[in-house]
């Protein structure tokens, strides 16, 4: 047996008959509150507080902003002709939150807001990424391969399209420097600062290189930190035009070849393994390296000038990328700093500052 009751109007029995549900339309059941429809349910299951016509699953509208929702993203669907937005509150010692999630995972990726410490969490993977303190102070957590953890982009094709402004530090510069930047290894041990102080920026500690191709024999390992090095030739950067970069400048290198070379051009750092650096064809394809040519460092010498002390010139040697005291007029690559005394014909890494410069020796 059924039974059926067919209304197109359900009023509370106090005699309020201008709130109420209103199903006259078909397939839609609508709220009305003092003869006003407040919401409705369409047949499709859409639900529409404020509108006649949810664009999503749940549409809530206080004015018309004048478009639609994206139908990548109308599941919730919250309108308005001014400001709109949407409040999480909780506990004073609790956290609102927002969950990404999927079939594999109930939360992929979340944001949060912690009360207690009033910090932001952004996470992806389970993993968060970025968190931003009561301070403002933001920390970015990654594990990306190959790939750059933060990448600014202001490309506009013009000059007035700037990088990176960081404002830190003392309104009033005094004695003590505002540490601008600070880097450290993957281990997290300090590897230098960037500093500021009364209208001088230091960079701490301090080494410049170049980038240099080596003999095709040479490339795939490169040298002991410390060779000594000469330039063969001058070549330039192309940019992903296939133009020349007038001021790209890169020397092609070898081992110090002769002794008291001219043409020392710093000393062998390392390799360069960033594919966004190295050339994937050409001449010097896969063949980058870094010699440092001013700063703090190291040059491998000999005992072939004698003895080493400190402010005496490192010139090249008869051996192959080895130094020595120099002990005439020359071309040197760095300063020692250390006095140095060999036992026999051994090799050692003697700290320099280094300087490209023709050198007189010292006469006492």
């Amino acid at each position: 047996m059924t039974s059926e009751l067919r209304v197109d109007k359900i009023h509370n029995e106090g005699g309020d008959n201008d709130s109420g549900l209103d199903m006259s339309t078909n397939d839609v059941v609508a709220v009305k509150i003092a003869g006003s429809e407040k919401a409705r349910v369409h047949s499709d299951g859409k639900v529409g507080i404020g509108e006649t016509s949810p664009q999503g699953i749940l549409h809530i509208k206080s004015a018309d902003a004048g478009t639609t929702a994206d139908g990548g993203a109308d599941e919730l669907v919250i309108e308005g002709s001014g400001n709109s937005g949407i409040t999480i509150a909780s506990g004073a010692s609790s956290s609102g939150a927002i969950y990404f999630a999927d079939s594999g995972s109930a939360y992929d990726g979340w944001i949060t807001y912690s009360q207690t410490d009033r910090q932001l969490n952004f996470a992806t993977a389970q993993t968060t990424r970025l968190t931003i303190n009561s301070s403002g102070a933001q920390q970015h957590i990654g594990n990306y391969a190959s790939g750059y953890i933060a990448d600014f982009r202001n490309d506009g094709n013009n000059v007035n399209r700037y990088g990176v402004h960081i404002q830190c530090g003392q309104d009033t510069p005094s004695g003590s420097a505002d540490t601008v930047m600070g880097f450290s290894d993957g281990d997290g041990n300090s590897q230098g600062s960037i500093t500021q102080a009364n209208g001088t920026v230091s960079f701490n500690a301090f080494t410049a290189s170049h980038e240099i191709s080596l003999p095709d024999s040479d490339k795939a390992n490169g040298y002991d930190y410390g060779t000594l090095l000469e330039t063969t030739a001058v070549y330039y950067k192309v940019n992903k035009s296939g133009d020349t970069t007038v001021r790209g400048i890169r020397y092609a290198t070898q081992k110090a070849s002769s002794k008291y070379s001219r043409k020392l051009l710093g000393t062998y750092s390392a390799k360069i393994i960033n594919e966004s650096f190295v050339d994937s064809s050409g001449t010097y394809a896969n063949n980058l390296h870094l010699a440092e040519v001013l700063g703090d460092g190291h040059i491998l010498c000999n005992n072939a000038g004698g003895n080493i002390k400190v402010g005496d010139g490192i010139c090249a040697s008869a051996t192959a990328g080895i130094g020595q005291k120099a002990d005439k007029l020359c071309m040197i690559m760095g300063i020692a700093q250390k006095d140095i005394t060999f036992s026999g014909s051994e090799t050692v890494l003697v700290p320099v500052q280094y300087g490209l410069q023709q050198f007189t020796p010292w006469t006492d």
